[in-house]
């Protein structure tokens, strides 16, 4: 009878352990959600992010927070999340940089493989933003100015390595010209230096431009991208302009820590793809610049195998020096 009891609990403890995982991914979420942005406050990934927490929160029953970890151009709060527990509670809303970075600074404590994809939400273009006092209007303008004023002009970014400072010394390679790269903190912190005329040049993603198109302190002279945008459909695109394969887009996906379940990542990924097709929602982001162009787990995670591989592409490219 003795035997027979043990041998019942071993088959139950089995059992137990067998369908618990199950279990506690279906009882997920129990607890607030803290989505990471590795960006200060106001800039395009932040600005996305609270845009989709209040009704992610709404559809999960759960808080939903979105938590800014900013500095080394999104490495550190990005590096948090790749060592956060991978449980689904803590998410990283990322764009390329969590590609890019490792790429140009292989000292970094992550790469993309230390994330698992739960679901993309946009392509956002880049724009070529400059000061308006320069008086330059094409790219071929900026192109002749800088050649007549040799290391005269600097261009901002969000960092060293960022896809700011990247395209920055694409297009200054391509156009063989001689600017100087001055890194910030953040896009926001680099648009009112641009705005101060304390740099003269930078790629910027369209979202964080309006206040400063619409006081005139900042023009946009030209888009990264093979056609014109709908948020600036009268500013021609660089290829428009003669400057050769300069298509560049980068996404913005919902990333956690690698070995955090599918079916938790699938669940999120059904909701995120489900709210940026919500028509208010499509509209914000559009009205912001970006391109509504939802990616669900699986996808999402062959596209970032893609797209690692096309960033090493431009990487090579550019001539990229992170000291320049």
């Amino acid at each position: 009878m003795l035997k027979s009891i043990n041998a019942l609990a071993i088959v139950t403890t089995i059992f137990v352990a067998a369908i618990s995982p199950v279990k506690a991914d279906e009882a997920y979420p129990d607890r607030p959600i803290t989505i990471v942005v590795a960006y200060p406050p106001g800039g395009g990934i932040d600005t996305l992010a609270r845009l989709i927490s209040v009704e992610l929160s709404d559809r999960l029953g759960q808080p939903v927070v979105v938590l800014n970890k900013a500095g080394a151009a999104g490495s550190i709060g990005t590096a948090s999340v790749a060592r956060d527990k991978p449980d689904g509670y803590t998410m990283l809303l990322s764009g390329a940089n969590a590609i890019l970075s490792p790429l140009v600074d292989p000292n970094l404590s992550f790469t993309i493989k230390d994330f698992s994809p739960v679901a993309r939400l946009t392509v956002t273009p880049y724009t070529l933003a400059i000061s308006p006092s320069l008086g330059i209007n094409t790219f071929e303008e900026l192109v002749e100015y800088s050649k007549q004023h040799p290391g005269e002009l600097n261009y901002g970014s969000t960092g060293l390595g960022s896809v700011q400072h990247l395209l920055g010394a694409l297009a200054q390679n391509r156009a063989d010209v001689d600017w100087t790269h001055i890194p910030y903190k953040g896009g926001n912190e680099a648009l009112r230096e641009l705005s101060a005329e304390r740099v003269q040049i930078m790629f910027s993603n369209p979202i964080p431009l309006t206040p400063y198109l619409q006081n005139e302190s900042i023009k946009v002279i030209g888009v990264a991208t093979e056609d014109r945008i709908p948020a600036m459909p009268d500013v021609p695109t660089l290829l428009e302009q003669g400057v050769e394969d300069f298509d560049i887009t980068t996404w913005v996906g919902l990333l956690s820590p690698a070995g955090t379940p599918e079916s938790i990542r699938n669940k999120i990924s059904d909701e995120i793809v489900s709210i940026v097709e919500i028509p208010k929602i499509r509209t914000a982001i559009e009205q912001l610049g970006s391109i509504v162009s939802p990616m669900p787990t699986k996808q999402f995670g062959e596209f970032l195998i893609k797209d690692e591989a096309r960033w090493k592409s431009i990487l090579d490219q550019s001539g990229f020096d992170s000291k320049s």
